[in-house]
């Protein structure tokens, strides 16, 4: 692995040249200041960013007026359907749905069990979320509004508190952070693999420009 930056990331999405990381900086008033931070993979050298280009490449065209609406752009996680339409999730379990003109036609809280979903992944028609205090994934209908499959549980031991997912060539990649594991599940089968082992907890996975780019809690690595 090669690493990247060491930097508090709070956010890490993939763009044409690489990726772009959010980073939180505390100022000396206390306050907290978040910048924006591109990394070039094939010049492997990292430059500012202003906060429309990461607003763009997380959003899609409609960056304006989703951002405008939900405030807090940075800690939230997001989808985008086959439809355009732009799925937002928050580690609350609050969910968003906005369509092509960015104009949000369906909110609510998701919960399994209880317990509040957070990432998102397309497939198709679906979005999948991750349910860390549940440790399970879960495929939900935004057209049925519902909870229609569940892969993991409480008391199983394929998931150890997954804090993101994301999906490449119909093979899910879940982070977890209980147990330092990016495991898969495909969409083909359902089965359950081991993908990649840390020896720290690993919070996000994303596949940019031919790489393979992960977020520890020291760092984000180049796999």
């Amino acid at each position: 692995m090669k690493k990247l930056m060491d930097i508090d990331i709070v956010d890490i999405i993939p763009f044409s040249k690489g990726l772009i990381v959010a980073r939180k900086d505390v100022l000396k008033n206390g306050s907290v200041k978040v910048s924006f931070i591109g990394y070039d993979v094939k010049l492997e050298r990292a430059a500012p960013v202003t906060k429309g280009v990461y607003l763009l490449n997380k959003f899609g065209p409609s960056y304006k007026p989703i951002s405008e609406q939900i405030g807090d752009y940075v800690s939230c996680d997001v989808a985008i359907l086959p439809n355009k339409h732009t799925a937002i999730v928050y580690t609350s379990g609050e969910v968003g749905i906005f369509d092509e003109k960015g104009t949000l036609y369906w909110t609510g809280d998701i919960f399994y069990k209880d317990c509040p979903v957070c990432s998102a992944a397309v497939e198709n028609k679906y979005i999948w979320f991750v349910v860390p205090d549940f440790n399970c994934a879960v495929r939900y209908s935004p057209s049925a509004q519902k909870i229609i499959l569940r892969i993991g549980a409480d008391t199983s031991t394929a998931f150890s508190r997954p804090v993101s997912l994301s999906n490449y060539d119909d093979i899910l990649y879940i982070c977890n952070y209980g147990s330092n594991k990016i495991r898969t599940i495909s969409l083909r089968d359902y089965t359950v693999s081991d993908y990649k082992v840390f020896e720290e907890p690993v919070y996000k996975y994303i596949r940019t420009c031919d790489r393979e780019i992960a977020a520890l809690n020291s760092g984000v690595y180049m796999l």
